[in-house]
């Protein structure tokens, strides 16, 4: 990156003079041959093509000109030069084969770049590619690879959830699901790193727990609620749920409190648990409320207030 002071001028009609170049350690004369414009082009650009500068001549003396403006330079402009260094009449100067004005000073994006690449190269791409032991052998993958109990209970979860949507399930008992072939076979997968358990047994009442946190995962996520001592519901499935919802803003909205703004979404929570118990958490109203929303059955008129057409 340097600093141009365009003190020079054309001494040939194909070579340009860019004066003298600063970049704050120094000044030195820097040259850039160019080639002749073309012919009969009128430095003053005020040429104009006879065929509407749809011909090829007139196309290229058009482009010579934007060239030349984008190539015009000024006194303190910032300019980037790369060439070679050689010495002319005893002085030395940079034999420039391409200059151009820098249009961001700071140049954030190329230093952002230049800063990257010794962490990618020292971390990245100077490191040989290893494949990993397990992959060598695809029929060996779930015999070698071991689920903390974390992460036996997400999958859990997720077949759990892949099973109610595939079977279209309103509710549900916990031990039902115990009972479901392809649910028990993901509880009783490989374990390992359970704390304060230095061997996992495939118990009865282990395989209960693992199912009874996998369902409290999906409590937490919205899908489902507790509806009884022992029976789950499910949200999507509740069409008691949305109506009862939906009713509630259609109605509370025709009152003049709420007209203007709608029902805020802890007034609608406060009513719907009225009729369903305190099972039914923020969550869980809210997966209802965007629903019911996508279905164009209620808008959000503002954050947390929702109206009924």
């Amino acid at each position: 990156m340097s600093h141009s002071d365009l003190s020079g001028g054309c001494a040939e009609d194909d070579v340009w003079f860019l004066g003298f170049v600063d970049d704050s350690t120094g000044v030195i004369n820097c040259t850039c041959w160019k080639a002749s414009p073309p012919a009969g082009l009128s430095s003053s650009g005020d040429h104009r093509s006879t065929a509407g500068a749809k011909d090829l001549d007139g196309l290229m003396q058009e482009m010579y000109r934007q060239e030349s403006r984008q190539a015009k330079l000024e006194i303190g402009d910032v300019i980037r030069v790369r060439g070679c260094v050689k010495v002319f009449r005893n002085q030395r100067e940079v034999v420039a084969s391409t200059f151009y004005k820098v249009e961001d000073p700071t140049l954030d994006l190329q230093i952002a770049r230049m800063l990257d690449l010794p962490y990618l190269y020292r971390n990245v791409y100077d490191k040989p590619f290893i494949v990993p032991a397990h992959m060598t052998d695809p029929s060996q993958i779930s015999h070698q690879v071991a689920l903390s109990r974390s992460s036996l209970i997400t999958l859990l979860s997720d077949r759990i959830k892949a099973f109610l949507e595939e079977n279209n399930v309103c509710n549900f008992y916990q031990r039902e699901l115990e009972s479901v072939p392809s649910l028990l076979s993901a509880a009783t997968g490989p374990i390992s790193n359970i704390q304060n358990c230095s061997s996992v047994t495939s118990s009865s009442r282990e395989i209960h727990n693992l199912f009874k946190e996998a369902i409290h995962l999906l409590q937490e996520q919205g899908m489902v609620y507790q509806k009884g001592r022992d029976v789950y519901q499910v949200t999507a499935q509740d069409g008691k749920l949305y109506k009862i919802t939906l009713n509630i803003i259609q109605e509370d909205c025709k009152r003049q409190r709420h007209a203007e703004k709608g029902c805020h979404f802890l007034h609608i929570l406060t009513c719907v648990r009225q009729s369903f118990g305190s099972g039914i958490s923020e969550v869980l109203l809210q997966r209802v409320i965007d629903a019911l929303e996508k279905n164009s059955d209620i808008i959000s008129t503002m954050e947390k207030h929702y109206t009924a057409f």
